[in-house]
């Protein structure tokens, strides 16, 4: 597999031509909150503008699909921050940018970077190791291919004290599965390892949790990517350091390195690798 540009799109629209009522149809809830009092067709039209850049860039256009499948919210630089409520396949990246005057021009490029999609594995019940050991075989064993690997470090349970302390790691894998499809391959193989969910935060077999895929921000009933508490998780920050401390987290716009930094407490301690 290689890096590619999957898709390409442009979309302009002529503001004055825009009716607010429009809105109901093309806006999303937290789209709507961000509307504001002035320049609502501005608004309006630059949203209906990225939306139809991204499905041209999908190659689908709407056919299938709602406005409402996606929203464009905002980063604190200003620039389009595209948030996915629909599961969408063959591809790991988006970049948005929407420029506005007499007419509002979205673009939106889909990309596909090989790797750039992080699990995070658990586990405190068994041959702790093992368990890990067997979660990566059966992952390349469906397609989900290791790239780089982490050590496995030793930690402190996490929410729920009163068990076997973790082992954790990281990787970054290679895979052509979609987020959910990915979602559904990892509750798979949690199953297949004898993981059952009787209490949150309590002692498992094994545990996958997808932290990132790309930089794409998943919100839908089943999946929310980046994982919604990476940021107060040792055993997630540790890791990932050993592979790439550089990387920059799609929602907070902050390096994986100053993310360690405001850690309040790191219970991690290396004892090797798989």
């Amino acid at each position: 597999m290689i890096d590619l540009i999957t898709g390409f799109g442009v979309d302009v629209v002529y503001v004055d031509r825009i009716d607010e009522k429009l809105a109901d149809r093309i806006l999303g809830d937290e789209e709507k909150k961000l509307v504001p009092d002035s320049k609502k067709k501005e608004f309006i039209a630059g949203r209906f503008a990225l939306k139809e850049a991204f499905f041209k860039a999908l190659g689908t256009g709407l056919n299938g699909h709602s406005f409402k499948d996606l929203e464009f919210l905002k980063k604190s630089s200003g620039e389009p921050l595209p948030v996915l409520h629909k599961d969408f396949r063959g591809f790991n990246m988006i970049h948005a940018t929407l420029s506005h005057d007499v007419v509002a021009i979205g673009v939106v490029i889909l990309e596909y970077l090989v790797g750039n999609v992080y699990l995070a594995l658990g586990t405190n019940l068994g041959d702790r190791m093992r368990n890990l050991e067997q979660a990566v075989k059966l992952l390349e064993e469906h397609g989900v291919h290791p790239r780089r690997k982490s050590h496995v470090y030793e930690t402190e349970p996490y929410g729920l004290k009163n068990q076997p302390p973790f082992l954790n790691l990281v990787l970054e894998v290679e895979t052509k599965l979609s987020p959910h499809e990915l979602l559904d391959l990892v509750l798979y193989i949690e199953k297949l390892l004898g993981r059952e969910r009787k209490e949150k935060w309590g002692p498992r077999k094994i545990d996958i949790d997808i932290l990132f895929y790309g930089n794409l921000i998943v919100r839908t009933e089943n999946l929310i990517v980046p994982h919604y508490d990476f940021q107060n998780r040792d055993f997630f920050l540790r890791p990932f350091l050993d592979i790439e401390p550089e990387y920059v987290h799609p929602l907070y716009g902050k390096r994986i390195s100053e993310m360690y930094k405001e850690l309040k407490k790191d219970t991690c301690v290396p004892i090797g690798r798989i």
